[in-house]
């Protein structure tokens, strides 16, 4: 990593914004460059490479970080369903031409493929809400390090690579809901609805690549979830009940004590001798729920100015 060999000559702004459901942005040209990352929500981004040349969309979810580059003109289409919190930083950058030219540059990560980038976001954030030279110096130092990381990697591979488009579609879906909504029952119906497919293709694309229909893996995942919160937490069954989309404190200990063979009670006491992951019995399921499971949280509300900005 040799990021000290690029400066910052402008930094504008690091910030929040919420977009209503249905609602556009742009089209505008950038005169420098901007990260966007969805925090909730979604959005058919359309990038073109200059004004009157043809324009790509990407669907963007969280979990996902897009570089709109200097010289660009995109356009944002809002979620049709939610309303939509996404992050930005505008910021210009000399001495780029060691990560190549920016024509070769990469427009979206996968931050489930690489959860360092996730973590910098969120701190991008944390830092915006200080005040001082100190805050915006570590500002300059973590964006210089993020375009770094974003342009040359390395990164692993998605866990979603290879998969059916639709059945991507249904795990955003499912991604999207539990950041915007926390985690809850989805049904396939819903599911299927979100990825313009049939409750029956549905069903077989996950009997396919999970070998369980899509309600029994959702509920896997929130079990898993459960487990994990169970080990790490002093919480009670009712508040963990809860927070993972269960109707109750008794609904979660009989379908806890039915994948996992012991009550919730007991799995605590174990500590952590016991594996959260362990009733996923294939590896795609455990690709599944660490793919889920990384998605960024919500971070606080930062205060704005009124207007929606981007």
């Amino acid at each position: 990593m040799t990021s000290s060999s690029l400066t910052i000559l402008k930094r504008q702004s690091v910030r929040a914004a919420d977009y209503p459901a249905g609602s556009t942005f742009g089209p505008r040209e950038l005169f420098d460059d901007e990260f966007i990352w969805l925090l909730r929500g979604s959005a058919i981004w359309t990038v073109q490479e200059g004004r009157g040349r043809p324009g790509e969309q990407i669907t963007l979810r969280p979990g996902m970080l897009a570089l709109s580059r200097l010289g660009t003109v995109d356009h944002l289409q809002w979620d049709s369903h939610l309303v939509s919190t996404h992050g930005y930083a505008h910021f210009t950058i000399a001495d780029t031409e060691r990560l190549g030219p920016r024509s070769s540059w990469p427009k979206v990560r996968d931050m489930a493929a690489a959860p360092l980038l996730g973590g910098l976001t969120t701190y991008l954030l944390e830092l915006a809400k200080l005040p001082g030279e100190p805050a915006a110096r570590r500002t300059d130092e973590l964006l210089t390090l993020l375009l770094d990381l974003f342009v040359t990697g390395p990164f692993g591979s998605s866990p979603w690579e290879g998969l059916p488009g639709p059945l991507v579609a249904a795990i955003d879906a499912a991604r999207t809901i539990w950041i915007a909504e926390g985690m809850r029952i989805i049904s396939v119906e819903e599911l299927s609805d979100r990825a313009s497919i049939s409750p029956g293709h549905l069903f077989r694309l996950f009997r396919d690549g999970y070998g369980v229909g899509p309600a029994r893996a959702l509920e896997l995942v929130r079990l898993v979830r459960a487990a994990t919160w169970l080990q790490r937490s002093n919480s009670t069954l009712a508040d963990i009940a809860a927070r993972a989309g269960f109707a109750n404190a008794y609904h979660f200990s009989r379908r806890f004590s039915g994948a996992y063979g012991s009550a919730p009670g007991a799995f605590r006491r174990r500590g952590t001798t016991s594996d959260p992951y362990e009733i996923l019995r294939s590896p795609a399921l455990v690709s599944l729920a660490q793919g889920l499971l990384q998605a960024p949280a919500q971070p606080a509300r930062m205060r704005r100015d009124g207007q929606l900005v981007g």
